[in-house]
Formats: C-alpha cells, sequence, structure tokens
C-alpha cells in the first residue's frame, strides 16, 4: 500500500498530461513515417553494400544514453527525446564488441569515447571492465579520450593504458552518496497524518515521513553497502591506475589544497594526481590515437570503426545445428503488472518471454537477468510462480544479478537453482511496508467537518479525510505480517536456510554482492557469462549457444527514436546538460508514480537501490 495511491493524485495527472501529450505527437506518425521511409527506401538503395570494415581500425566504444539489460517500449514522446541524452544501449553489446574485436586482427586498439554515456552503474561498470581485460590480453592499446569524464564514465577510462583529457578537463570523481529528503516536519506543516506500517526495522524507505534526520540504524546499514560499493570502485581504479589502495579517497578528500597547488587549473591537478596520462585538445587526441592505430584516413585522422556497426558487420561463429541452448531473459526496471513501458519490467511480457525460451528447440536452461529494485507484490508474485513452473518441467534457473535485485527483484530470484552477483551488486531488502495518509487535522483546521453513515463497520475506511480507526490499522498491518512471512518463507526455502537465518538478514538490510555472498543470499560472485556457463553446466551440456530472448519494439516506437536521433542531428536538440538533468530528475519521480499498478496497492521495492 503506498503514499501514491492517495495523494499520487495530483502528479498522475501532470504525468497524464505529459502522456496525453505524447499520445498526440502519434498523430503526426503516419505523415511523418511516409516521409522518413521514403528516405529509407533512398538511402538503402544508396548503401545497400555496406563498407566493408577496415583492414586496420580501432574499435570505439562510444555508448549512447544508459546501459540496459533490455530495452523496453517508451510513450511516443520519450522515444521522440532519445537523442537528449535519454538513448539506451544494450550492455551485452558492448561487451561483445569488445571481446570480439581481441582477437580480430584488423582492430589493432580500442578506443573508449565516453562522452555520450550518461549513466552506468558501478557493477555494469565492471562487466565491461572484464570485456576490456580481455581486450588488453591480446597486448592491443586501449586509450581513453574525452573533454571531461563524469564519475561513471571514468571507472572505464581508468582501464586503458593510456587515458586522455582535453587540457580544459576535468575528472569529476567524488564519491558516493545517498541522501534523501525527510518531510516529517513538512507533513506537519501540513497538518497531514501519515500513518506508517512496515515489518522489519531496516526497511528504511518509510523513514522520511518518520522523521527529520537518518536514523542511526540506518546510518549504518547505508554505511556499510554505500563504503562496500565505493570500495569496488576505487580498488578498479587503483589497480588499473597503478596507485596505492586508498589513494582515490585520498585525492578527493584534498581536492581544495591539490587545487590551490594546481593554480585551479583542474586538468593540472588531474595529471598530477596520476588519474590522467596526457593532456591533450581534439587535434592532439586524433594523432596519438592515430600513432597507437597505425591508420589514418584521407583527412589525417585516425581510422575507427563504432562498436554497433562493428557487432552488426561480425558475426560469431555459427554453432552446429542441434546445439543446446541457454536462454537468457531479462527483467529490468520496476516490477508492474501487465505489459512492459517506460522503462518498467511487466510481468505479462515477462511471463511471456519465459513462455517464448520454453517453446525453443534444444532449451538446456534459462539465466534470468535481473536488474530491478522490486516493485508490485502481485507482479513479482506473478513471475515467480513461472520460474517455478518452469523448474518443475526438470529446466535449470540460474540468476544473474546486475546492479541490483532487491527487494520484488530479490522475490524473483530466491527459487533459482542458483544465484550469481557482482561484488558491487546492491540486494537484499527484504521486507514490505505500508504507507497512509489522512487529512483529518487539515479539514479541523479549514473548518471541513466530514460526516455520514455506512451499512458496515468498514464502509469508512481508508477515507483519507477521516483519522484512521483501528480496525483499518489491523487490516494493514496483518497484511503485510502476511506477505513479510510468505517473504520469510520463500527466501528460506529457496536458499535452504532456516527461518531463523533468513530472519536474521531480511528485515529491510541492503546488502551489496559480496556481503550477499557471506550471508547466504547469493550462491557465486561474477558477470552474466559466469551464469550462463554456470546454467550449462547444471544442465550438463560442455557445449552451448546463448540466446537472449529481449523486449521487441513496435515499428512505430524505432521510427520514432530514429527520428528523435535525425533531429537531433540537424541541430534541433537541448544542448544544455543542466536542463538535460532536470528533465531526467523531473522524470524520475513521475515515472515512479507511474509504476504504482499494484491490484492491492502493495509493494517490495528498495528505493534506495536507485540512488545511486
Amino acid at each position: 500500500m503506498s503514499v501514491g495511491h492517495f495523494v499520487g493524485g495530483f502528479f498522475r495527472g501532470i504525468w497524464a498530461v505529459l502522456k496525453g501529450l505524447s499520445r498526440a505527437i502519434t498523430v503526426f506518425v503516419p505523415l511523418l513515417a511516409f516521409a522518413f521511409f521514403v528516405t529509407a527506401i533512398v538511402v538503402g538503395l544508396r548503401n545497400a553494400q555496406p563498407e566493408p570494415l577496415p583492414e586496420k581500425a580501432a574499435l570505439v566504444i562510444n555508448p549512447q544514453g544508459v546501459l540496459v539489460e533490455d530495452r523496453k517500449p517508451k510513450a511516443p514522446f520519450e522515444a521522440l527525446m532519445a537523442s537528449e541524452g535519454m538513448g539506451e544501449t544494450y550492455l551485452l553489446d558492448v561487451t561483445r564488441a569488445i571481446k570480439r574485436a581481441a582477437d580480430d586482427d584488423r582492430i589493432t586498439a580500442l578506443v573508449l569515447d565516453l562522452q555520450g554515456l550518461m549513466a552506468m552503474s558501478t557493477s555494469h561498470g565492471l562487466e565491461i571492465k572484464s570485456a576490456i581485460d580481455t581486450f588488453k590480453a591480446s597486448k592491443k592499446p586501449v586509450i581513453a579520450t574525452a573533454d571531461w569524464y563524469a564519475q561513471h564514465q571514468y571507472l572505464l577510462a581508468a582501464q586503458a593504458d593510456q587515458v586522455l583529457l582535453h587540457p580544459q578537463g576535468d575528472v569529476g570523481v567524488q564519491g558516493f552518496g545517498v541522501y534523501r529528503s525527510y518531510i516529517k516536519q513538512l507533513l506537519d506543516n501540513v497538518m497531514v497524518s501519515m500513518h506508517v506500517f512496515r515489518v522489519g526495522e531496516n526497511k528504511s524507505a518509510v523513514e522520511p515521513y518518520l522523521r527529520d534526520d537518518m536514523s542511526d540504524t540506518e546510518r549504518l546499514v547505508v554505511s556499510r553497502w554505500l563504503n562496500g560499493l565505493w570500495l569496488n570502485y576505487s580498488e578498479a581504479v587503483e589497480t588499473a591506475r597503478g596507485l596505492d589502495a586508498g589513494s582515490l579517497t585520498a585525492i578527493i578528500n584534498a581536492f581544495p589544497e591539490r587545487l590551490d597547488a594546481a593554480k585551479g587549473n583542474v586538468a593540472a591537478m588531474m595529471l598530477t594526481a596520476g588519474l590522467v596520462d596526457v593532456l591533450a585538445d581534439h587535434a592532439e587526441s586524433d594523432r596519438l590515437i592515430a600513432e597507437q592505430v597505425g591508420a589514418t584516413d584521407d583527412d589525417g585522422h585516425y581510422v575507427g570503426v563504432e562498436f554497433m556497426r562493428y557487432l552488426a558487420q561480425t558475426y560469431p561463429e555459427r554453432k552446429p545445428e542441434g546445439t543446446p541452448v541457454v536462454a537468457i531473459v531479462p527483467i529490468e526496471g520496476e516490477l508492474i503488472p501487465g505489459e512492459s513501458a517506460n522503462g518498467m519490467a511487466g510481468s505479462d511480457t515477462v511471463v511471456a518471454q519465459l513462455e517464448q525460451a520454453a517453446e525453443m528447440d534444444n532449451l538446456s536452461a534459462i539465466v534470468l537477468r535481473i536488474n530491478s529494485p522490486g516493485g508490485s507484490v502481485f507482479a513479482s508474485e506473478v513471475i515467480r510462480r513461472k520460474v517455478l513452473a518452469l523448474k518443475a518441467e526438470g529446466l535449470p534457473v540460474v540468476v544473474s544479478m546486475a546492479s541490483m535485485a532487491a527487494s520484488g527483484g530479490y522475490y524473483i530470484a530466491a527459487d533459482a537453482d542458483q544465484i550469481w552477483a557482482q561484488p558491487a551488486t546492491i540486494t537484499g531488502s527484504i521486507g514490505v511496508f505500508a504507507v497512509f495518509p489522512t487529512f483529518e487535522k487539515l479539514y479541523d483546521y479549514v473548518g471541513v467537518n466530514v460526516d455520514g453513515v455506512g451499512t458496515t463497520d468498514r464502509a469508512s475506511s481508508f477515507r483519507p479525510d477521516m483519522p484512521l480507526d483501528e480496525g483499518t490499522s489491523r487490516i494493514v498491518t496483518s497484511v503485510i505480517k502476511h506477505i513479510y512471512a510468505d517473504f520469510i518463507a520463500l527466501v528460506a526455502e529457496g536458499r535452504g536456510m532456516t527461518l531463523e537465518a533468513v530472519t536474521e538478514i531480511a528485515g529491510g538490510k541492503v546488502w551489496n554482492g559480496a556481503d550477499a555472498k557471506a550471508v547466504g543470499l547469493v550462491d557465486e560472485l561474477g558477470g552474466i557469462d559466469d551464469a550462463i556457463a554456470a546454467a550449462a553446466a547444471l544442465a550438463g551440456v560442455d557445449v552451448w549457444e546463448g540466446r537472449i530472448i529481449g523486449t521487441p519494439l513496435s515499428p512505430e516506437q524505432l521510427f520514432l527514436e530514429e527520428l528523435g536521433r535525425q533531429l537531433g542531428t540537424a541541430g534541433v536538440s537541448i544542448k544544455s546538460t543542466t536542463l538535460r538533468a532536470f528533465m531526467s530528475t523531473l522524470a524520475q519521480p513521475l515515472r515512479a508514480l507511474d509504476a504504482l499498478q499494484d491490484p492491492r496497492n502493495m509493494y517490495m521495492n528498495c528505493f534506495e537501490c536507485t540512488a545511486l
């Protein structure tokens, strides 16, 4: 049960207007589609034969937007705005291109051009790092180049043999933090009574309604997993850069002093600190990279092949007919009933993908790639029951956790034969809460009296204009206790643990992957490839073919995204990074409200997990 169900009406109204605008765009789709497809035919005829890959070139890793496990259908307006830093890049496309290029003699170097990568979790970064390590083992150079590096971008850039930075650039590494707005005083000021029910003292999503600051208990819990996450990040950077352990934290903490010593020159300070190797403008960077690649074009620029083109023009060795198949089904985003949309994982869509996988010829095992903070209790249960049905048919099911698999995400994972996670994965958060606001104090203040009659004692239950009565409180408490007891029981059964042992590590506690393994919530640490290999081993096969069952996108969706990219190319775009960041920040709470679709308004969600 969620506050969004009762007070979210106003914000849902705003979102409805935005979605209405989004739908209005589709009125123009037929006209635009005609022009688009005529152009596409002309361009297609002109480029019927793709230009072959150069005999010598760099593989350019230039992901755009955010890294995702699975693309979800967007509302038309969002699809049209895909060029404004809201695009998506498949994580597996990036890692596969890097690994494939390691053994390709035509690829002489790897260039990391990360300027367009708008968001990436540490866990995803470690997956790509592993692929870069594979490439580096081929003894080919890796170069990173950028005008500046955001914190998430620098995790990858640091893995390069040579890190180039513009003389007016910066490395924006500042550490991780979890900060939330606590609104108890605000609620008191506006005379809203917030009735909170929770099972598990660490289910801290309700704290902002009860306090004006973070509790000591929550501070300890968050500090534990947050410091673990920072350790994963800093170790990956320090090891790659040849820095002593703790150096990155020391550099950040001494930033004012170091910057003073560099006379305010940030780029020079980063060079002195050892975070970058060379300060070079665009022309100098191009020349330095060309020397490493060993090939230039007619204009003197280094020859590079973007990774998406490289993937399209190279093909993995085909497996013999009848090769066992391991199906990979991604579950990404908040869990909602129905169809996937707007970056959320719909239970009907996920179940359909699992059924599609089950119908594959030569299917040997299934890997669930979970990247979700949880969401609807109903959606979580629908997906979990389908997983149980597949296991009952004798199929091994392995879970690979990406950035997060918490609350409802862990609820789905608990029954798997094996659970794999990255050390930086955020998981656990086993708990349930409900929040219900009432406005009787405000009504009294403005002189509004609520009165009437009902046919039963429950007729006035859950009215926001009346105090919450004891019977209603008992109902909510009973329901969330029942859900929590079921959650504990299924984790205990799925993980082969006692109820007491699960209760000790549940209660809403959040764990990073390494700690989750130590307490029994996770079996092994590793990435998606490790999980696929484990699934194949459980199925008893030595040779297999992995196939991803992703969410199909409609022609309309693809058209609008392409139109958005073309408009961006033509200069019709929002150039302000600050404005793009504001739009992204505004979209997050609106999308969160849009995710409140559980038929009983019951949710298992980890809000802390999405803070990074």
